[in-house]
């Protein structure tokens, strides 16, 4: 049975997370506090940082996309994007696997050695594509970076931005994958 392009996209960030696992312990590092043990009152609230700043998110990139011809454009590319590779099915997967590995590989590894400011640009340029209808998107997951790097600083845990990035995608990859292609007579865009 053949894989999708969504399953192999999930097996590549599964990959980056144990990747980022080994590297870790072969650097002799822990990151054991990276997600605990952590009193549960500290989980609850990362969390609910977490659910918080991505729920915000998502609200506030929705609205700007009917908002903003540059965010409209990049909502229009991903869109074709993601419906070139993903299934509904398949969105919990694939925000689970990105929102772990991302952060375990970004914030959890990276971070601590070359600091907040460079992990987000290089996170940013992780994000770049030759879509000129995406140009804003690496700029976007600068400061997406930056505000999950400072959620990590200011906890002193993964749990938040792992919890806020999941949420982003999760909705979002939905929003994306429910969008009218450009140019189709569906009518208006769902809001």
């Amino acid at each position: 049975m053949m894989r999708s392009t969504g399953q192999t996209i999930v097996l590549a960030y599964a990959a980056l997370g144990g990747v980022t696992l080994v590297m870790t312990a072969l650097l002799g590092d822990s990151l054991t506090g990276l997600f605990g043990p952590r009193p549960w009152n500290d989980a609850a609230t990362d969390v609910a940082l977490g659910v918080t700043f991505g729920l915000t998110v998502v609200a506030v990139s929705q609205r700007a996309a009917r908002w903003s011809t540059a965010m409209s454009r990049m909502s229009d590319g991903l869109g074709e994007v993601v419906r070139g590779f993903l299934r509904p099915r398949d969105v919990f997967a694939q925000a689970c696997a990105s929102a772990l590995a991302e952060e375990l590989f970004f914030r959890g590894f990276l971070q601590p050695r070359f600091g907040l400011l460079a992990t987000a640009v290089v996170f940013g340029l992780a994000h770049a594509t030759q879509d000129r209808r995406l140009w804003f998107w690496p700029a976007l997951s600068v400061l997406f970076g930056l505000a999950f790097g400072w959620l990590f600083e200011a906890r002193g845990s993964l749990i938040a931005p792992a919890v806020a990035h999941f949420v982003i995608n999760y909705f979002n990859l939905h929003h994306l994958l429910a969008l009218e292609p450009q140019g189709s007579p569906g009518g208006p865009r769902p809001a």
